[in-house]
């Protein structure tokens, strides 16, 4: 046992968090805040034995549409990896950054970062980031340096949440419950001065270690069937346009996807065409309204949307579409396909299985609510320094945001004005912070766990980084709160 959690230490750290708060809840009650950030104490409501494991199942239940998103993910490059248009592909790119590798990994990091904040679904950025580190790793950097180039950059984006990222909007719907008026454009340039900030700085983490890694032997890093390592091009004709087409097109259409074009920048033209293609019929039968998914009645709502407002599971069906090209225009016989098919399925079990875990940990707060109680005991008057304690004890806890602002959407809520301007930009930034550390993070879970990264080795790495963003936090909270 000693062996495995050494071999598998962000299992065990998941696994820590997951009985800490089980234990928590026999001893925290529960409470809630109501109208005017009245709280209301509750009773202690125990997660017994059968709560468990009927919360991985409710886990699974709601957090199905992430789960099947990552499946295709790992799917897709089961598949792709395989093909020699690929691999020539990753050569290519990766040459371009020969004899400036540090540069080459910064502007992945910066482009990764930007787009991570100003998308609506962060989960989206998944997508792309094997792709990037089968370069990075061509590159001969090792794999602590290609996650901390791409999933870490990710985290980087959360943290100067802008434009988007995971959970901000349905944040400041449940401020809204509380009274709150706060926009996406609240303190919006200070947030956009935050990102800068926190990437010049996370920048200079990675360049120093960067510049260590260079000079390393990278022998220990390679593993017989490694899914980082492509393995060399067997057909040296295989073409490369196939297969960087179908990222190009995938790439594309997440940003059209999941850039909210008219709530951000007051563009239109992507719902007008989306009504305009919509209602091309022959006669009175609307063709592609009826293809894509005419609305129903037992749903009651549109799921083939405009642009910008893409669900998670329509971009799954890109990935899907996707993978099934890659596998046509690559000619792969179908009994190989299903072979790559299930190398890709086995590269995200590990990955899914601490995830849902995490999640688990979401459900157990939301069947017993002990955060707001926690958050009362601290003090409710307008402090930065306290709100910044508040928020990153709720966001070790918790895997969405969204979830911790309804939880505490009366009491965040009621701050107005000013200091209600501050409370969401201290719920966002903390959040955004407190994801580079806790164990439950669901895109450091991904990134280490595909990666098989130690935990610790992470922590290691990142925590000067997160020490002088907290500073760096507290002293411009300050600065809004107090002049």
């Amino acid at each position: 046992m000693k062996k495995l959690f050494k071999e598998h230490d962000l299992a065990k750290f998941v696994l820590g968090m997951f009985i800490l708060v089980v234990v928590l809840t026999w001893i925290i009650p529960n409470g809630s805040f109501t109208t005017g950030a009245t709280f209301s104490k509750g009773t202690i409501q125990r997660i017994g034995l059968v709560h468990i494991f009927y919360g991985i199942t409710y886990a699974l239940q709601n957090f199905s549409i992430q789960v099947i998103f990552i499946l295709f993910v790992g799917i897709f490059y089961g598949v792709v990896s395989k093909t020699d248009g690929y691999k020539k592909l990753v050569e290519r790119i990766a040459k371009l950054g020969k004899g400036k590798e540090v540069i080459f990994a910064i502007i992945i990091a910066f482009i990764t970062a930007l787009l991570t904040s100003i998308i609506t679904t962060s989960y989206v950025m998944l997508m792309f980031m094997p792709f990037l580190i089968h370069i990075l790793r061509k590159l001969n950097f090792n794999k602590l340096s290609s996650f901390a180039a791409t999933i870490g950059a990710m985290l980087v984006g959360v943290l100067g949440a802008t434009y988007g990222t995971e959970g901000a909007l349905s944040l400041i719907t449940y401020l809204g419950y509380g009274g709150s008026e706060v926009t996406l454009q609240t303190e919006l340039l200070v947030r956009f001065g935050i990102l800068l900030i926190a990437f010049i700085l996370y920048a200079f983490v990675l360049v120093n270690y960067l510049k260590k890694d260079a000079k390393k032997d990278k022998k220990e890093e390679i593993k017989e069937n490694d899914i980082l390592t492509l393995g060399e091009v067997k057909n040296k004709k295989a073409k490369v346009w196939p297969v960087a087409s179908i990222l190009i097109i995938a790439f594309i259409l997440a940003i059209l996807g999941f850039v909210d074009w008219y709530g951000n920048f007051d563009l239109d033209i992507f719902n007008d065409f989306h009504e305009w293609f919509m209602d091309l019929a022959i006669g009175d039968f609307k063709i592609f309204y009826a293809l894509a998914g005419e609305n129903l009645e037992a749903l009651g709502y549109e799921l083939a949307t405009a642009f910008g407002t893409w669900y998670l599971f329509t971009y799954t069906i890109v990935i899907a579409l996707a993978t099934l090209l890659v596998g046509l225009f690559s000619k792969m016989k179908f009994d190989e396909f299903l072979t790559n098919v299930g190398e890709g399925f086995k590269s995200v079990v590990k990955p899914l299985a601490l995830m849902t875990l995490a999640y688990t940990v979401f459900v157990f707060l939301y069947w017993s609510p002990i955060v707001p109680t926690i958050v009362n005991a601290l003090g409710t008057a307008f402090n930065p320094f306290i709100a910044s304690i508040q928020a990153i004890i709720g966001s070790i806890f918790n895997t969405d945001l969204g979830y911790l602002g309804y939880s505490l959407s009366y009491f965040i809520g009621s701050f107005t004005g000013k200091e209600g301007n501050i409370i969401y930009l201290i719920y966002t930034t903390m959040y955004g912070l407190v994801m580079f550390v806790t164990p439950i993070s669901m895109f450091l879970i991904f990134g280490l766990s595909y990666l098989d990264i130690p935990y610790k080795k992470w922590i290691s790495y990142i925590w000067k980084f997160v020490v002088a963003m907290l500073v760096i936090l507290l002293l411009i909270f300050a600065l809004l709160a107090y002049l």
